[in-house]
């Protein structure tokens, strides 16, 4: 990252150097006709979920900026526009180009406090990297808690397009699909090429066992179709949390799943609270 500290326009796209290759990044700089409130480092959904939440997360990041914070947005390794192969792509690599991401945000933001923005699996990656990160709150979008569910969930969309394919050759279950990943050590679904390490690592990070530090989460996710049942696993993992001086906010709104719309949508309602928890006090 060689932009110069005091010259960086309102948002600036860049790529800056982190083994192995480059990142694609987009900063998004606090409005200077409020004060500035601290920093916001993005942590983007996995595979195809980047492409399709791409618009609802500039959104947000601008309602961020115009609040007064500092805002980054970071392709991880191998995916977006960033350099190397999704197979390639590890979860430990991911923390690592989080933390270069972070501290460079936190150096513009003047020693503010340091928010992780996490949607769907990179909700879950930036609990599991604020586990050993000075952060001082992290904002969760409709996430995973439980990396194996998303697999799973990857999985059986993958199987469904199969399906549609027509080849009965192509069937399977989630299992079967999971043997031939450990046999193979390399699977193909939907166009992502999925290695063994990756989603090893993925299906063992479960953020209720995670030690979290002291912070503020702010968990913001769809009620429908079943609010009760989300309203008690928040509860649930609230609790686990609050022991280790962790406390969990859970917002409920309604709107499209954005991340796995078939075209571009928004959900206005999801960018309203979100902002209005983090707007500018009066």
């Amino acid at each position: 990252m060689n932009a110069p500290l005091l010259t960086l326009p309102r948002v600036l796209p860049f790529f800056f150097d982190a083994e192995p290759g480059t990142r694609f990044s987009l900063y998004h700089a606090p409005a200077p006709q409020v004060r500035t409130r601290g920093a916001i480092l993005y942590v983007h959904p996995f595979a195809d979920e980047l492409n399709k939440s791409r618009r609802m997360a500039t959104l947000q990041a601008r309602s961020f900026a115009a609040a007064g914070y500092a805002v980054l947005q970071i392709d991880m390794f191998g995916c977006g526009d960033s350099c190397g192969d999704f197979s390639s792509a590890r979860w430990e690599l991911w923390k690592r180009d989080l933390e270069i991401a972070r501290a460079w945000l936190a150096e513009r933001a003047g020693g503010g406090p340091m928010h992780l923005w996490g949607i769907r699996l990179g909700g879950l990656l930036a609990l599991d990297f604020a586990c050993n990160a000075p952060v001082d709150g992290i904002i969760l979008w409709q996430p995973f808690l439980n990396g194996r569910t998303c697999i799973n969930q990857f999985l059986r969309q993958g199987l469904a397009a199969r399906m549609r394919a027509g080849d009965p050759a192509l069937f399977g279950t989630t299992s079967q699909l999971r043997a031939d990943l450990l046999t193979r050590g390399m699977l193909e679904v939907g166009g992502y090429e999925l290695a063994a390490p990756l989603i090893q690592a993925i299906d063992a990070c479960d953020a209720a066992a995670l030690p979290l530090p002291p912070c503020q989460v702010h968990w913001f996710a769809s009620a429908s179709p079943a609010p009760a049942r989300l309203a008690a696993s928040a509860a649930r993992i609230a609790r686990r949390w609050s022991a280790r001086g962790t406390t969990l906010h859970f917002h409920a709104v309604d709107g499209a799943p954005f991340w796995g719309a078939n075209d571009i949508v928004e959900c206005p309602a999801l960018l309203a609270a979100t902002s209005a928890v983090f707007a500018p006090e009066a």
